[in-house]
């Protein structure tokens, strides 16, 4: 394996103005940094903004630097970018304790039956294969895997909790949500107790202890509620993953997990349709390794989805 650091070239500074934002074409040109026998195979990216000043590099600070990890040698003539290479090969062992930065898809799988319309139309396509549906294979088939997105969901689920405790009627979508419980939080003359909910529900997540007991509004308090809430599932969500791919997030001194989530951002993908598009979250820390053959096949291999557009590339030092 290869650990490549990318870099656009000087005469062709330019580009990132065309690449920005546009998650299709960032993959494509990195592709053609692969050579045509490596076709077909995976590998992962990651894209940053240089923060520092290159040697005979002058002014790239602010510009889009890509970080790889490949089977094969990307290759370093391409006229587009400047490529540095290393092997890829980390010495680990379990109790190894490792600094990380990974960002990637939350989402978690759920099933869902299909409606009438969605089975119909499963139907159509198999009978424009020239393929006839059978009854185990339509029986298999009224159900359907769907992803959710963890903030997203942890969210609405908090908004929904707190509307049932506090009495109050909520629909739509998430900000329509938090504007029903707001404007309704205003006529209630107890406001004390819809203060304490949202405290208590601050407190089950200790990052959040001492914004507890600030002299926060309603409002204020709601925001930081649901914070919390999306910072709590995204630690389950990562804990989760670790279960399966060989590592424990670490803890400090005091107890507490040395881990934080932040940079949470939607990535519309019109050319797969209107209301398509993918969620990332940058997550840093510091974890323990449990099982160095899952971790190691989980730095090549990626985790999460969306390695496609970036996500699921984890980088990692030692501490």
């Amino acid at each position: 394996m290869y650990i490549s650091r990318i870099r656009i070239r000087p005469d062709a500074r330019d580009l990132h103005l065309l690449i920005d934002t546009n998650s299709y074409g960032v993959h494509q040109l990195l592709w053609k940094l692969f050579p045509a026998k490596s076709e077909g195979r995976r590998f992962l990216f990651r894209e940053e903004v240089a923060r520092e000043q290159i040697p005979f590099n002058k002014g790239v600070r602010g510009e889009p630097v890509f970080y790889t990890a490949s089977e094969t040698e990307p290759i370093t003539t391409h006229p587009l970018f400047a490529v540095e290479i290393k092997p890829y090969a980390p010495r680990l062992n379990e109790g190894d304790r490792l600094a990380f930065r990974l960002r990637a898809n939350p989402v978690q799988l759920a099933k869902r039956k299909r409606t009438a319309e969605e089975l119909e139309q499963w139907r159509k396509k198999r009978a424009e294969r020239g393929l006839q549906p059978t009854k185990s294979i339509e029986r298999d088939r009224t159900e359907k895997v769907v992803r959710h997105d963890v903030v997203m969901d942890a969210q609405q689920r908090l908004l929904r909790e707190l509307a049932e405790k506090t009495g109050v009627s909520v629909n739509g979508k998430k900000s329509d949500m938090k504007k029903d419980l707001l404007a309704s939080w205003r006529h209630v003359t107890e406001i004390q107790s819809t203060e304490d909910i949202l405290r208590k529900v601050i407190l089950e997540n200790e990052r959040y202890e001492d914004v507890a007991i600030s002299r926060f509004n309603t409002a204020r308090l709601l925001d930081t509620a649901l914070k919390a809430s999306m910072n709590k599932a995204l630690e389950t969500w990562l804990s989760r993953k670790g279960e399966s791919c060989g590592f424990t997030l670490a803890h400090d001194v005091s107890g507490r997990l040395k881990f934080q989530a932040e940079g949470y951002q939607w990535h519309a993908l019109p050319k797969k349709g209107k209301m398509a598009g993918f969620s990332s979250v940058d997550f840093e820390g510091e974890l323990e390794v449990t099982d160095t053959s899952l971790f190691s096949k989980a730095l090549f291999t990626g985790i999460g989805p969306a390695k496609g557009f970036g996500c699921g590339l984890m980088l990692v030092r030692r501490v």
